[in-house]
């Protein structure tokens, strides 16, 4: 039987469609009464590292590779790889070629010097009991480990160290190529040949998260992003004859409390008293003082970052302390009073407020972050100082707090990195 097919209505044709219109053109610039409400910024591209560093003697050249352009130092990241090779003028009378990474912490109290080592790995590129002679050009490739044992605690390997004004410790690596040749007179001794090169290992840290740019508004972000905000509290206290009652003191610093060495560290200061406590803030200015000081007759308002660098030698311990970064303050309008720092301490009754905003930034020749070890570490403060000018009569006595921080090479970013 023959099959008909069935028959089919033709489809409607396509309806017409407008082309829609461009996009609105957009800018970064604000537009008179708009403002940044939050803000990401991308990170920085850093320079490749495609450049050679080569240490040539007499009797050998040593190539190291993945090195920026120019540098007189090589340098390594956590777990970096250390890639080059080695070429000989000569192999005769070789019985090994070895490479060598090693790193030490060495710190200096009362005369005595104390040396840790933190990495001592060796590697044999090659040696007589291989069947093949000594090749004129060795290749390798090693790591950098990215803990050591500090006693009986593993711990990140401590980044190279040396601070000028704290000369009581130091963290050093070097990469040494070591040649053994058999005695003259005493074949089954070595005697051996060294080149050493100082390596700089410089790992890199960034912070959990972002904190504000420095450039908007703290009464903009404190009403609508509280929790972006830390608030750090002291006082200032009185002398018990003087009968006035203690500053209170609050700084307001981003919650992240991780920050970039490269950055601007915003912050926010507030002083809570009677008006006969916060007189001594606001009554002239001095001029031709060595420290940033505020317009006040009586007290210096400091907030800095200070590097304390800690040395340890079996039981004794030892300190130095550095500013490396001086705060700049300006002055600004108060706290409204229903912010929400006010709900656990409410301003009392005839309690006025002073208020500054502030920004800081370490100085150029800090590029190592905050690390720790057993016999060496560093730490960084953020320190909020409120100092007579002439301690002998004034009623308010010396404040300084020291809030810990940590500082890291490099911005935050949304994207993966892999160092």
């Amino acid at each position: 039987m023959e099959s008909i097919p069935p028959s089919y209505t033709p489809s409607p044709p396509s309806p017409s469609y407008t082309p829609s219109p461009p996009s609105p053109s957009y800018s970064t610039q604000l537009l008179p009464g708009e403002q940044t409400i939050e803000e990401t910024r991308r990170l920085a591209l850093h320079t490749q590292n495609n450049g050679v560093f080569r240490r040539i003697t007499d009797n050998i050249t040593l190539v190291l590779r993945d090195q920026r352009p120019g540098s007189i130092t090589p340098v390594y990241g956590r777990n970096g790889v250390i890639r080059g090779h080695i070429s000989l003028r000569s192999s005769e009378g070789l019985v090994e070629v070895t490479l060598k990474l090693e790193g030490h912490i060495r710190v200096e109290i009362s005369g005595t010097t104390i040396t840790t080592l933190v990495v001592s790995d060796s590697y044999s590129l090659w040696n007589s009991s291989s069947t093949e002679p000594c090749p004129k050009t060795l290749p390798f490739t090693i790591f950098f480990p990215s803990t050591f044992m500090d006693g009986c605690q593993s711990r990140p390997l401590p980044p190279s160290f040396e601070d000028k004004l704290a000369t009581g410790g130091t963290c050093s690596y070097t990469l040494s190529v070591i040649f053994s040749r058999p005695r003259r007179f005493l074949s089954s001794f070595r005697s051996s040949d060294s080149l050493v090169v100082p390596v700089r290992y410089h790992p890199r840290s960034r912070p959990h998260a972002p904190m504000l740019p420095s450039d908007v508004p703290f009464m903009t972000t404190v009403k609508c992003s509280p929790e972006e905000w830390h608030e750090v509290l002291s006082t200032m206290n009185a002398t018990k004859n003087s009968g006035l009652t203690p500053v209170q003191c609050l700084l307001f610093i981003p919650s992240v409390q991780v920050y970039p060495l490269s950055e601007t560290i915003p912050f926010h200061l507030q002083l809570r008293a009677p008006s006969s406590s916060l007189a001594l803030f606001i009554e002239k200015y001095v001029p031709g003082h060595s420290h940033p000081v505020l317009p006040s007759g009586e007290i210096s308002i400091r907030v800095y970052l200070l590097r304390q660098v800690m040395f340890k030698a079996f039981e004794e311990q030892k300190s130095s302390n550095r500013i490396i970064g001086e705060g700049k303050l300006t002055y600004s309008a108060p706290l409204p009073e229903n912010h929400h720092s006010y709900r656990n301490v409410p301003l009392g009754e005839g309690i006025d407020c002073l208020d500054w905003d502030g920004e800081l930034r370490c100085t150029e020749d800090v590029t190592v972050s905050s690390f720790a070890t057993n016999p060496l570490s560093v730490r960084d403060f953020i320190v909020l100082s409120l100092e007579p000018l002439r301690p002998i009569g004034c009623p308010l006595l010396v404040s300084k707090h020291y809030h810990p921080i940590r500082l890291v090479t490099d911005p935050w970013s949304d994207h993966t990195v892999t160092w």
